[in-house]
């Protein structure tokens, strides 16, 4: 038997959501027999409705989840659901789609969708709902502008949707993750979904229905929604306050204002941990971040930095255990030069780490004959000069400013001078694109990391655009492993690839991860059975749902 707070739930949501049409199948008379819409009322047990309160620094602006980034991604964990998820283990788990095939040549993708899955107005889901999705992404949404190269035709057969691509594309399955399905029935007039405002946008068939937002007090509430298709929701009511700093949020925490912290792939700032350590209410889960917090790429078209024995000597340079200690408080790990952490699949744990080497780094910088003539501790390049690089940074992210500063202090020990330039995320970009640097320091998101061919492989194919992509590595037998990466479904392929692009991010060093760090997640003490996914938000995530549990 469900508690009251199930039932309350259901009421709050079917008053929310009166007078929505439901979610759409190819015709009314052939849409499947939902429940009833308006529930029996019967005796409930007094007991409490479970109540999560999460605190969030994301700068929310409206519920239209196409308009507003932020909205988007806390409804792909409360209202929305994907086909498919990212699984703890980093691998495609099951969501709407119960499963799914992809044909030899990799340009077929067919979905199998659950049957009993149901928007927030009690109506079942169907494939059609599916398609058009899908389609309206493809043709509305700029963000998915993908979409429109590959995505040839959808169709339905039965309970199964079909995607004929215009060619292979191999990270199909990691795209869709973050494209939840929509209901033709609130977007299907909307020619514009980024100026939609119709109270019925935040319909979704998730594990929650959105009950109100306050902007101004920065406040979601949103409620179970009794008829969710996965397992029983643990949590009767969720509750998100938005916080204007991390301080505010921390001390809310301490206090017991709020259970627990939310951010979409981010790091909980390690100077903050102290003081929730010494409230004595908090805990902490702790997971390997997929991402790498901090990194530098070099300008391979520059005369010194296009020599792999330079950038081999910059590897060697590099006092890492000091990075992990110093920037990010010890917790953390060194990496290796294949620059993705192995909380990624198939990590090829062949590589070995990397060290801080002085003496390897001084014969290779002497092999290039580059050398201190004058006595100043400075090398001198061909040209009688000393040799500075030109370091370009982030100055407005202090931890990727102080690394920064100490691999400038490291390149300094073995006779290479540095000149800092750190600047804000506009001018980062402009300089970045225009190869306006040496080397370049930046980090590497978890999404950004899965993106292209994986791997990291989307910040270093030459022939990649975007605001953090580095696009610096143009050999051909690189490409091609990317491009054989991107051309198949076949799961052992991939697997092989995969570990063949992390060598060869290691045999060419387009860029280095400085370090690979631990994400820590705060709690109050009291909740139990977390289920951490370091992409989704730590222990705020769609796979919690149906394992926390509060005593």
């Amino acid at each position: 038997m469900r508690t009251i707070g199930h039932v309350l739930s259901a009421l709050v949501a079917i008053a929310l959501l009166a007078g929505s049409a439901a979610c759409t199948g190819p015709a009314p008379s052939e849409n499947p027999q939902s429940h009833p819409t308006t529930p029996t009322m019967s005796p409930v047990p007094s007991v409490a409705p479970v109540v999560l309160r999460v605190g969030t620094t994301k700068p929310f602006k409206t519920t239209n989840r196409f308009a507003d980034y932020w909205y988007g991604v806390l409804s792909n964990i409360t209202t929305h659901d994907s086909l498919i998820k990212l699984g703890p283990d980093m691998k495609p788990v099951p969501w709407l789609a119960t499963g799914w095939t992809i044909s030899d040549d990799s340009r077929t993708y067919t979905f199998t969708i659950a049957e009993d899955a149901e928007c927030h107005d009690g109506v079942l889901l169907t494939p059609y709902d599916v398609k058009f999705s899908i389609e309206y992404y493809r043709d509305k949404d700029p963000q998915a502008g993908w979409m429109q190269d590959v995505i040839e035709s959808v169709t339905v057969d039965g309970n199964d949707v079909i995607l004929s691509l215009t060619r292979p594309y191999g990270n199909l399955l990691t795209e869709f993750m973050t494209y939840s399905v929509v209901p033709e029935s609130v977007w299907g007039a909307v020619e514009d979904p980024l100026t939609y405002e119709g109270a019925d946008r935040v319909i979704g068939s998730g594990p929650f229905a959105l009950e109100s937002w306050d902007p101004a007090a920065g406040r979601f509430v949103f409620v179970a929604n009794e008829y969710y298709f996965q397992e029983e929701t643990t949590i009767d009511r969720l509750e998100v306050n938005v916080y204007r700093t991390m301080d505010a949020l921390v001390m809310a925490l301490a206090n017991g204002e709020i259970d627990t912290w939310w951010d979409y792939s981010g790091e909980f700032p390690y100077t903050h941990v102290p003081p929730l350590q010494e409230s004595g209410n908090v805990e902490f889960a702790t997971s390997t971040y997929l991402g790498v917090p901090a990194a530098i790429g070099f300008n391979i078209d520059r005369p010194a930095t296009s020599d792999l024995a330079f950038r081999q000597a910059v590897a060697a340079a590099i006092n890492y255990e000091q990075i992990v200690d110093l920037v990010f408080s010890g917790y953390g790990s060194t990496p290796t030069a294949g620059f993705v952490p192995p909380t990624h699949p198939n990590f090829n744990a062949d590589l070995p780490e990397l060290a801080q080497d002085v003496a390897k780094a001084n014969r290779l910088l002497d092999s290039l004959s580059w050398m201190d003539t004058n006595g100043d501790g400075i090398r001198e390049g061909a040209d009688g000069k000393n040799i500075v690089l030109r370091l370009l940074t982030r100055g407005d992210v202090s931890s990727t400013l102080r690394a920064t500063e100490m691999v400038a202090a490291d390149l300094e020990a073995v006779g290479i001078d540095s000149a800092v330039r750190g600047v804000d995320n506009a001018t980062w970009i402009a300089a970045k694109d225009a190869m306006d640097y040496d080397l370049v320091f930046f980090r590497a998101t978890p999404w950004g990391t899965l993106m292209h061919a994986s791997h990291g492989s989307g910040y270093f194919d030459s022939r990649r655009t975007g605001a953090g992509v580095l696009h610096n590595l143009a050999a051909p037998e690189y490409l091609a492993v990317c491009d054989a990466r991107l051309a198949t479904g076949d799961p052992a392929e991939q697997e092989r690839l995969d570990r063949e692009l992390q060598q060869l991010h290691s045999d060419y060093l387009p860029g280095i991860a400085l370090a690979w760090t631990e994400s820590l997640y705060p709690y109050r003490k009291g909740w139990e059975d977390w289920t951490i996914d370091n992409i989704y938000g730590g222990v705020v995530n769609s796979f919690s749902w149906s394992t926390v549990t509060k005593k």
